[in-house]
């Protein structure tokens, strides 16, 4: 039974997609997604941290809305850091991502994805939910050449307080090719599987697909290299060892400001030990760059 509905389901959203107009589209995607949606969207804060060697601002983390612990170290660096509430978030999930707590908050930016459903279903889901809300969503896909114009474009001298970009793939070269003066915190996925004391990254590929595996964006180190030749130290990780986040060095001295190798973490909660041994050994197989 739940193969048929599941489906009868797709046939019906991709019978929408290719024949009905948008807002008929919209509405099944926004019946589809509400319940869920206003679910995640008034949870309680969860405060389990998935590893041991934490800093100090890990003590902040927690999640409501976010994929991992990211709402709380969020919420503590702008405790810290003057901001406008504006934020820029590239790649997200419908029910989790880094910037609908913000929204919750009285926040405004823009939150882009290259899942066309996706954007139609949030747009509806904001609008319904949070009708004060400024937020622009945008089906793009982001690649070097476009990122400067997508994400500027219409900002004026506006400055981006919060930039998260998770992308599954080309994240280290779309930061090399951004311009940061403008952008106060950068929130960005790292491989852990590639390991810690190391710098590789993806080679550019603009038609990339995430598969599910271990060949997607850049270990913590490049990364950190990278930001911090462009003026950001490195402040936090969360303890999923998943995203690290970065401030521009004006603000660093409200924080204590970290080693990518001392605070790297590799947490594998979603496999059991003999499948995360196999998928660092995969890292071999794959031609990452080293830089």
């Amino acid at each position: 039974m739940k193969r048929s509905k599941s489906f009868f389901v797709r046939f019906l959203l991709k019978f929408a997609m290719d024949y009905l107009p948008e807002k008929i589209h919209s509405m099944i995607l926004f019946l589809r997604s509400f319940k869920k949606f206003k679910k995640e969207i008034n949870k309680s804060k969860s405060n389990i941290k998935f590893s041991n060697n934490l800093d100090e601002i890990n003590q902040h983390e927690y999640k409501i809305t976010s994929q991992n612990n990211e709402d709380g170290i969020i919420e503590y660096i702008f405790k810290k850091i003057p901001n406008n509430k504006y934020f820029v978030e590239i790649g997200f999930d419908l029910y989790e991502c880094n910037t609908l707590n913000l929204i919750k908050n009285g926040w405004n930016g823009k939150l882009m994805d290259q899942n066309i459903e996706e954007c139609l279903a949030l747009k509806t889901l904001l609008k319904h939910f949070f009708p004060n809300s400024k937020t622009i969503i945008s089906n793009e896909k982001i690649d070097i050449s476009n990122i400067n114009d997508v994400v500027f474009s219409d900002l004026d001298k506006k400055t981006i307080d919060f930039f998260s970009i998770d992308i599954d793939g080309n994240d280290y070269w779309v930061l090399k090719n951004i311009d940061l003066e403008r952008v106060n915190v950068i929130c960005c996925e790292y491989n852990h599987w590639v390991g810690n004391n190391v710098k590789k990254v993806m080679p550019y590929n603009s038609e990339h697909q995430f598969k599910n595996d271990v060949f997607f964006g850049a270990s913590l180190l490049a990364m950190y290299d990278l930001l911090h030749s462009k003026g950001f130290d490195l402040v936090a990780v969360d303890s999923s060892g998943t995203n690290a986040f970065f401030v521009k060095k004006e603000f660093a001295k409200y924080f204590e400001i970290l080693s990518p190798i001392k605070s790297w973490r590799s947490v594998v909660r979603f496999h059991s030990e003999s499948q995360a041994k196999e998928m660092r050994e995969s890292v071999k197989k794959f031609k990452f760059v080293e830089l």
